[in-house]
């Protein structure tokens, strides 16, 4: 196990991404603790592992539960962020209220001279000028979630400098999987094909982009706390396809043996393509993704038969 002995705080800890990761960090052998608002994350998500973790519920931008929380840990990976900001909301409290808890979460990690791993997006790209993006693409995020998600990795970057904060950004592609509470393109897709509804594209289906799949993400989180050059590195990190959205509709129908017709509708903007480029993370941090789109999709359209009213 590659952990035992560290303690880890993860917020966002009862979301998707949140419990893979907790459960995964206790596989390795770690100490785990849990911080989450409940917004939209849910103690359900955790059954499994629900006893073997400190799980508080209260908000990362209450200065005083974050550093409680992040007491004696040696690293802290930052996952949480309001629903409402993925969903191009540009309310002022959320974006307040997460960058209040960044602050927070930065003092803490200064003050347990804890690994701070910030979780960001390839969102801070925008549209993508040439491919595969690479780390060195110009940031000119589009969305309101790129946005603070780069004014994130920002203040990491700058108190490293100030500071001393040691830090790692993870740019992680489209993530998908079991207990995504998001329904992204893949959740979407298999949901219509297993109630044989159909599938709806948009141009000719040949806008593509690049997935990651929950538990490829949950291990180069595994490895940025271990590997000795993650320390203040940028890493992207995403699966090895670049898959269109006609590759996913046909790859779903083959998986759920559904009859779901496929439909196109006249899109203006067809042919986008999103490749991220992971060769820094595989060079420095080992990382590499070891579930194909096919596998990713067969493990979520199982969970999503074993749990019929999540959504």
């Amino acid at each position: 196990m590659r952990l035992t002995g560290r303690k880890v705080l993860v917020t966002g800890g009862a979301g998707f991404l949140g419990s893979h990761l907790c459960e995964r960090l206790l596989a390795e052998g770690a100490g785990v603790r849990a911080l989450d608002l409940f917004t939209s994350g849910r103690e359900t998500n955790l059954a499994a592992v629900r006893k073997q973790i400190d799980l508080i519920n209260s908000d990362i931008a209450c200065e005083d539960s974050v550093l409680k929380a992040a007491k004696d840990v040696d690293s802290i990976v930052h996952l949480a962020f309001p629903m409402a900001l993925r969903q191009r909301s540009i309310e002022t409290r959320a974006i307040t209220d997460i960058l209040t808890g960044l602050l927070n979460l930065i003092r803490a990690a200064l003050a347990n001279n804890a690994i701070l791993v910030y979780i960001s997006s390839i969102a801070v790209y925008g549209n993508g000028k040439y491919i595969p993006i690479d780390e060195s693409h110009p940031l000119e995020p589009v969305l309101m979630h790129g946005a603070v998600k780069l004014a994130g990795e920002n203040f990491c970057r700058t108190l490293a400098v100030s500071n001393g904060l040691r830090q790692v950004i993870l740019r992680v592609a489209d993530i998908y999987g079991p207990r995504n509470s998001r329904i992204s393109v893949p959740i979407k897709f298999l949901r219509q094909a297993m109630r044989n509804e159909p599938l709806t594209l948009y141009g000719d289906g040949s806008d593509s982009r690049t997935y990651t799949f929950v538990n490829d993400f949950s291990e180069a989180v595994v490895l940025s706390l271990i590997r000795p050059g993650a320390i203040g590195g940028l890493f992207n990190i995403g699966g090895d396809e670049c898959i269109s959205m006609r590759e996913l509709a046909f790859a779903v129908k083959r998986i759920t043996g559904c009859g779901s017709p496929v439909l196109f509708r006249d899109s203006p903007a067809a042919g986008r393509r999103l490749s991220i480029d992971n060769r820094k993370s595989k060079e420095i941090l080992g990382f590499k993704p070891a579930y194909k789109i096919g596998e990713g999709l067969a493990l979520t359209h199982q969970w999503l038969k074993e749990t019929p009213g999540y959504y």
